[in-house]
């Protein structure tokens, strides 16, 4: 099974680069010294041993102190493993897009005009945070992202609902009223993030009934949050599943070319759906083609990343034919084919900045794959069989 991992040698130079006031303790052993009985001594510690976040060089953690927008920023990035090194972020430089004046895909240029000099900047999470979605310049007046300014809770409610790939049903209007005494406190475009920070269990409101969208969070309070948000991106991951991968031709597969154990495919299994990386599964097809023969130069195979969008589109063209496949993060709609569309069991996830799509309902599968795209589960072996098709995108559930 495929993990997302860190460099060692970028931990190392991340570790001799980090500001003041996110260096490592240095009386690790002994514990931060200002954490005991504090409300949030616990996740804290777990943060600190997850190896995301760190005290000060006097050994102090300074739980109440107010955390700036660049602190947030780094913590929450190293958090679901974003890091200027990592392959992902990396990949998704590479293929980031946008939309220019007449509507067709180019170039991501993000640009913040206040950042040049600042830590965030020269160790490349700045970088990280634009490619991956995480900081969208046009959210910030001026585009001036002010990385030292504290940072706001409706802020967090927007930066962790991108982690959790939730722009997209995010931006959608909210059904109802918000169930906050201060909602009118709560602009019109944040209330789809606010929503969603809240159903995910991010960000809560006060027992006042408040929300307080405006009010500056501290280095505790963001440690918890965080942790409440690995908690639902994290939830099954990496289960004990044996996967397939069956290649074969023909709409329905009238002939099995190529059949092989993978563990190529990063898996996790939600509310009993089966979710698999949508850049894995085309990697191991691309490489079962090849080994058929049905890969050839003429066969153009390439990724769209659209980080504000949060969205992975697809390039197959061959010399026969061009295909488009576009998966959406928080949506449950897919596209092919250019202008056709269908739609999930329920909307595809994102896993450490991965789109990752459903590819089986345990609560109703085949103990064979029956048709296109369906994953095919057996429950005695704990096998799950992923079909790939020549031209055809590789899974869909019906």
């Amino acid at each position: 099974m495929k993990h997302w991992k860190r460099g060692l040698c970028g931990l190392l130079a991340t570790a001799l680069m980090v500001p003041v006031g996110l260096a490592a303790p240095v009386n690790g052993e002994k514990g931060l010294s200002d954490l005991e009985g504090h409300w949030a001594q616990k996740e804290v510690e777990a943060a600190v041993a997850s190896g995301w976040v760190d005290g000060y060089p006097d050994g102090s953690f300074k739980p109440e102190k107010s955390i700036t927008r660049a602190e947030f920023t780094k913590m929450l990035l190293d958090a679901i493993h974003l890091t200027p090194d990592s392959e992902t972020v990396a990949w998704m430089k590479a293929h980031a897009k946008m939309e220019d004046i007449w509507g067709d895909p180019t170039e991501y240029t993000p640009k913040l005009y206040d950042m040049s000099g600042h830590w965030l900047t020269s160790q490349g999470w700045l970088d990280a945070a634009l490619y991956s979605g995480m900081v969208v310049p046009d959210d910030y007046n001026g585009k001036n992202f002010r990385p030292e300014k504290a940072i706001a809770r409706y802020e967090i409610a927007l930066m962790t609902d991108r982690a959790l790939g939730l722009v997209y049903p995010a931006s959608q209007p909210v059904e109802g009223e918000l169930p906050f005494t201060d909602k009118e406190e709560i602009l019109d475009w944040m209330k789809g993030y606010v929503n969603e920070s809240v159903k995910a269990g991010v960000l809560k409101g006060y027992p006042d009934g408040s929300f307080q969208p405006n009010k500056t969070s501290t280095r505790a309070e963001a440690v918890v949050m965080i942790q409440r948000m690995l908690e639902e991106m994290e939830e099954g991951l990496n289960p004990d599943i044996t996967v397939v991968a069956r290649y074969q031709e023909g709409w329905k597969g009238e002939s099995i070319v190529q059949e092989e154990e993978t563990n190529k495919i990063q898996l996790q299994i939600v509310d009993n759906i089966i979710y698999a990386s949508v850049k894995d599964l085309y990697d191991v097809e691309m490489e079962m083609m090849k080994k058929v023969g049905h890969i050839n130069p003429d066969n153009r195979m390439g990724f769209q990343w659209w980080p504000v969008q949060q969205k992975t589109v697809v390039l197959n063209s061959t010399v026969y034919d061009y295909y488009q496949y576009e998966f959406q993060m928080g949506s449950n709609k897919y596209y092919w084919e250019v202008g056709s569309d269908g739609e999930y069991c329920v909307p595809a996830r994102a896993l450490y900045g991965e789109l990752m799509i459903p590819v089986c309902d345990l609560s109703h599968y085949d103990r064979e794959p029956q048709d296109e795209w369906k994953g095919g589960w057996d429950p005695e072996t704990g096998t799950l069989t992923l079909l790939m098709y020549y031209y055809v995108p590789p899974v869909r559930t019906s």
